[in-house]
């Protein structure tokens, strides 16, 4: 039988790159299940993995796929930062702590042909920028399909360029999250169609009644009845631990609510539980820490906030789908103001300087959360388009 390879950075414990495929698979069970007598799927990432413990799916290694998929198979690369990336910058995230990771980004830094080297002999797809796979790695013809991708083109080479403009001209379908990767990619790919991040299809196919079932009562009895969530990664906050511990006390004081503390990036040079665990240490009395959550219990305690606040993508796009109020932290987070600007409303629509975080809940009104809810049923119904699609190229002969 055919398969479809759902292929991303799934191998290492990080809430939106894991969420993706599942979401894409649900899609396909609720809307075209047909599909399933003409293929079967299969998950896939740079290495093998087992994150099952987090209710994530297994993946194979695409390097063993190349010589294994049937004629009449399709890749579809699942969203994420994935353009252009490297096999050794991600090797960088696939690191077991904080200070391995260090280490090496220094080891990068000093000596890079050697970190190169060392990086692919541990991890690395059998070609440079995995997630943009050229059709002859393969040995029986297939498909390549771009789901909502992320990324950027202007750093690389004229040669480099030129390889991943042939890779990409190949593909059969490709979809963008972002203007900004938009502007990039569709002078390289002329019928490039942007739509919201596949993600934001989650509100279109799990209820509240549905999304407990699969988090569990646990995590529903621990949240309080009203609160807003807080979620920052240590690299991306933009001030220092004792500077956020303050800035948090004032929040929590100055919207009379309890600040839930939320890791959604567990990955290396993410570390979001590093830091938040030393802002409750500082705060136990006005903070509650939730930790080593699996992806459906950090969705619902996103899904069942009065506010989220954070640097993390797809808590905010996972905000954005439950019209939930929303304020992404940093503007130097361009992945993540670039998706505000085209698919939320204000003030939702930009990124904020951490020292604005005790004003933002007070920018809430009636008005932007009319206008806000519009524009996020219109964008799940965009979401549903561009799979729709996608499945019409998956189908094609």
């Amino acid at each position: 039988m055919k398969k479809i390879v759902l292929y991303g950075a799934f191998d290492r414990y990080n809430y939106g790159d894991n969420i993706m495929p599942i979401l894409f698979e649900m899609f396909i069970e609720k809307y075209v299940k047909h599909l399933f007598n003409e293929f079967s799927f299969e998950y896939a990432a740079i290495s093998d993995s087992n994150l099952t413990k987090y209710l994530c799916n297994e993946t194979k290694s695409i390097n063993d796929l190349t010589d294994s998929l049937p004629e009449g198979s399709v890749i579809v690369v699942v969203g994420g930062e994935v353009l252009c990336t490297k096999n050794q910058s991600l090797y960088l995230h696939m690191q077991g702590n904080g200070l391995h990771h260090f280490a090496l980004k220094v080891f990068r830094k000093i000596f890079p042909d050697f970190f190169d080297r060392y990086a692919n002999a541990r991890y690395s797809s059998r070609w440079q920028y995995p997630f943009i796979p050229p059709l002859n790695a393969f040995s029986q013809p297939i498909k390549v399909i771009f789901n909502t991708v992320g990324g950027d083109v202007k750093s690389l080479s004229e040669t480099e360029l030129k390889d991943v403009s042939s890779r990409f001209s190949q593909a059969s379908y490709i979809s963008v999250r972002d203007k900004r990767t938009f502007d990039e990619i569709s002078p390289l790919y002329k019928d490039t169609v942007l739509a919201p991040d596949s993600a934001y299809i989650m509100s279109d196919l799990l209820s509240q009644g549905e999304l407990l079932a699969k988090a569990g009562n646990s995590i529903a009895d621990k949240l309080p009845e009203q609160y807003l969530v807080f979620q920052a990664a240590p690299g991306k906050v933009g001030c220092s631990v004792s500077d956020l511990t303050s800035l948090v006390a004032d929040l929590a004081k100055g919207c009379d609510k309890s600040v839930v503390l939320l890791p959604i990036g567990y990955a290396s040079g993410h570390d979001d539980c590093d830091l938040l665990k030393k802002v409750h240490k500082a705060l136990p009395a006005q903070t509650m820490l939730l930790h080593d959550l699996n992806i459906w219990e950090i969705m619902y305690a996103i899904k069942n906030a009065d506010v989220f606040i954070g640097t993390s993508l797809h808590g905010v796009i996972t905000a954005m789908s439950y019209s939930v109020p929303h304020f992404g932290i940093n503007p130097k987070v361009s992945k993540l103001d670039a998706f505000l600007k085209e698919w939320s409303v204000a003030p939702f629509n930009q990124c904020y300087a951490i020292e604005e975080l005790v004003t933002l809940p007070k920018l809430i009104n009636e008005k932007s959360m009319i206008e806000f809810q519009a524009k996020s049923k219109n964008s799940v119904e965009q979401v549903k388009q561009n799979f729709h699609r996608i499945i019409d190229a998956i189908s094609t002969r």
